[in-house]
């Protein structure tokens, strides 16, 4: 490197330059006019000129393109906060509307029977694991008022009994399963007979209404309701609808399929039935 400062063509290079800058100088106090070496300097400048103003540009939408990225950001920001907050607000109308819907299911069980005492609304937390009879336990025992066989029930019909129970849960039986029996009977036709339960017809949903007259009279769709005879169940409270209607195989009696009112499979909040009339103390 010591050895090219000190060579010839360096200082060729540095009075090149020197005179360069002589005629810039000239040019400038000349008013403006220039020669031709300054045009030849002009042009030699000129690519790194434009490639000044090249990355000029390309900065300047560089940092445009962040300007609105960051201001896009903070708008998505914003819309996606009060997106969180409407959604949240639309669940907790929701909750309310199920609980309205609930209270006014209660209220009109009330209403229509008038000469049963309830229990308050009990929540349904769970069916019981490989049950097939649908058996599910509910968030209120003897603390709240429950006892056991105490009859459940919601605005659309009898659901089952209460089996086991404790302080604060109880475990509820349905009217699916063969362990329970309930006396019943048309509300139009007046035959009587025994629902209870089996397997085959429990994996449908349904039950059996066994010992009917075998010249019944009873057709699809008519309402089976509890005749209250045992004293455990009120009498006239809705069980199901009629599906269809068979001889056993003795041919002594009449059977029909029945499928009960209440959605057994999807129960959220169901009530036990107290005090009715008629009511005997039972096991």
């Amino acid at each position: 490197m010591g050895n090219f400062l000190k060579s010839a063509k360096f200082r060729i290079i540095v009075c090149i330059l020197a005179l360069l800058v002589g005629v810039m100088i000239y040019a400038l106090t000349m008013g403006g006019y220039t020669i031709s070496t300054v045009g030849v300097f002009r042009s030699i400048a000129a690519p790194f000129q434009r490639a000044s103003n090249a990355i000029s540009s390309r900065v300047e939408y560089i940092l445009e393109v962040y300007s609105n990225a960051r201001e896009n950001y903070e708008q998505n920001r914003a819309l996606r906060s009060e997106i969180n907050e409407l959604q949240q607000q639309l669940a907790d109308q929701e909750v309310l509307e199920a609980e309205l819907e609930r209270m006014e299911a209660y209220t009109g069980i009330l209403e229509q029977h008038k000469e049963i005492t309830y229990s308050a609304p009990c929540e349904v937390i769970g069916y019981l694991a490989n049950d097939p009879f649908g058996a599910f336990m509910i968030d209120a025992g003897t603390a709240d008022g429950l006892a056991l066989y105490q009859p459940i029930v919601n605005a659309e019909g009898l659901i089952g009994v209460i089996t086991e129970i404790g302080t604060d849960t109880a475990t509820v039986t349905t009217i699916l399963s063969p362990e329970l029996s309930v006396a019943v009977y048309c509300s139009t036709t007046k035959d009587q007979g025994v629902l209870t339960g089996s397997v085959a017809l429990a994996m449908e949903g349904k039950c059996r209404l066994q010992y009917l007259d075998k010249d019944t009279i009873l057709s699809e769709n008519k309402a089976i309701v509890t005749s209250g005879e045992n004293g455990l169940f009120p009498k006239g409270y809705t069980v199901g609808y009629v599906q269809e209607v068979g001889m056993d195989e003795t041919g002594l009696t009449a059977y029909a399929v029945i499928e009960p009112a209440a959605d057994l499979a999807h129960l959220d909040m169901v009530m036990a039935i107290t005090d009715h009339e008629g009511k005997e103390e039972s096991r």
